[in-house]
């Protein structure tokens, strides 16, 4: 083998030539069938190459243009996010200003400019745009009377009540409304329409309830005190014998006294505002063991010399009496000592009522009494007239009183025996400068015979007794 750099010959075997020291290269034979099929491989080699060289360009070209259609994609999101948040901006901005909140803060604002058509306008754009709020309308309702609008505030106080039947704001203006008119009776059916405890109890002021009874309709064995009571202030009328009350019959003031008897007791009410209540009915019965009758002294008749009526009480009982021919009872004069005959006509009444309450029948006595003495009243009254300025009882005869300014008044009534002699009985009254009459407390006598002047008084046990001036 030869060196193919300096031509010299090479041993079989050696890697480098002995004369240069170039490296031998070995050169394998092939076969012709060998080398085509080295051929081939290197050919699908190539090929794949030139194949994936051309891939991998396809794949650059498809990555640059993914790359460019991202920003693409990115510029075009980042766009059509500035235009959503500018159109939500822009939403949520009308939104705003279509709330319910901004236009009543707006119908606030005209309303306190005193722009009330303002602030309807405000007020009914924020109803239509939330109309379940029973405020707005009530305060639709207020601009509403502000602006004049009388007619559209009842209705719409009314609409709010159709909402909630309690609403007292509702309830106040509409009371307001009808009370500025003078409307009572209109307030009185707004309000028991309600049906509502809370409402009626809030507003009873403007109702009128029948008067309630103390005491259940029904039979009783004792004396009723009937009580008449009412929801509010005002006047209550009555009747007692079961005929129809109006304005002219009794006027409630106390309590009813119900005593033996049977008693239909029809009342009504009228309020401060005129309001008149129903007509309330109750039916009494009661029914009481009546009370001894008192025993009268002197009987009814003419007399010429002084008596004294006398009585004699059932023991448990009092006595009443009445002297102008009225019917007594329990608030009438009680019965506790004897009493002078009145000079002239009289006419007493008694009745006694047992410690349960029950009545006796009323015992009457008339009498007639023309009091014969030398002296008569004139005189008796002259006499001690004179008998009283020689005291300085009294300066004039006009029974003026020193350092007083008013005078005295002497009443004679009734004439009384002691001890066998008959004597005027003169009561003692002051009369002040206003002409106001109060019992002094002094009493005096003249001996209708003599004229002698004495000083009276009465025992303990109602029986008189005379002192010489």
């Amino acid at each position: 083998m030869k060196c193919l750099h300096c031509g010299n010959e090479i041993e079989e075997g050696k890697l480098y030539c002995p004369s240069c020291g170039y490296e031998i290269q070995l050169v394998p034979d092939f076969e012709p069938e060998i080398e085509e099929k080295v051929s081939d491989v290197l050919e699908g080699i190539t090929t794949n190459l030139i194949e994936s060289e051309a891939q991998e360009k396809e794949q650059r070209r498809l990555a640059l243009e993914e790359k460019r259609s991202g920003k693409l994609r990115l510029y075009s999101a980042f766009t059509a996010g500035i235009l959503i948040v500018a159109l939500a901006a822009g939403f949520l901005m009308a939104k705003q200003n279509s709330s319910p909140e901004k236009q009543l803060a707006k119908a606030q604002e005209n309303a306190g400019e005193k722009k009330y058509e303002k602030a309807i306008e405000y007020t009914l754009r924020a109803i239509a745009l939330d109309d379940s709020d029973p405020d707005t309308k009530n305060l639709l309702g207020e601009y509403y009377i502000l602006a004049g609008q009388t007619e559209n505030a009842i209705a719409t106080f009314r609409n709010v009540l159709e909402m909630d039947r309690e609403n007292e704001n509702a309830y106040r203006n509409l009371i307001g409304i009808y009370e500025k008119n003078g409307e009572y009776e209109q307030i009185n059916a707004l309000i028991r329409a309600s049906g509502s405890e809370k409402i009626i109890n809030t507003f009873t002021k403007y109702i009128a309830n029948p008067p309630q009874f103390s005491h259940e309709q029904g039979t009783y064995d004792e004396i009723i005190s009937l009580k008449l009571t009412t929801n509010t202030a005002g006047t209550v009328y009555y009747t007692m014998d079961g005929s129809e009350p109006d304005e002219k019959s009794s006027v409630y003031r106390n309590s009813i006294v119900l005593e033996d008897g049977i008693y239909t007791v029809k009342t009504f009410f009228i309020n401060e505002y005129g309001i008149r209540s129903e007509t309330a009915v109750q039916i009494y019965q009661v029914h009481l063991d009546k009370a001894h009758e008192p025993e009268v002294s002197p009987a009814s008749g003419e007399y010429t010399s002084p008596q004294m009526i006398t009585v004699t009480v059932p023991q448990g009982e009092q006595v009443y009496y009445t002297v102008d021919g009225s019917t007594p009872t329990r608030d009438s004069i009680p019965y506790n000592n004897p009493l002078a005959l009145p000079i002239g006509g009289s006419s007493y009444q008694f009745i006694s009522f047992s410690e349960d309450g029950a009545a006796s029948e009323v015992v009457r006595r008339d009498y007639a009494f023309a009091f014969e003495s030398v002296l008569n009243l004139e005189s008796a009254m002259n006499l001690l007239v004179v008998g009283l300025m020689e005291k300085g009882v009294i300066t004039d005869t006009d029974c003026s009183v020193a350092g007083r300014g008013g005078r005295n008044l002497y009443v004679c009534s009734s004439a009384i025996s002691i001890n066998q002699r008959n004597y005027f009985l003169m009561v003692e009254y002051y009369e002040d400068p206003t002409g106001v009459n109060t019992r002094t407390g002094n009493m005096y006598c003249v001996d209708a015979e003599t004229g002698g002047l004495y000083t009276a008084s009465t025992t303990d046990d109602g029986h008189y007794s005379v002192v010489s001036f």
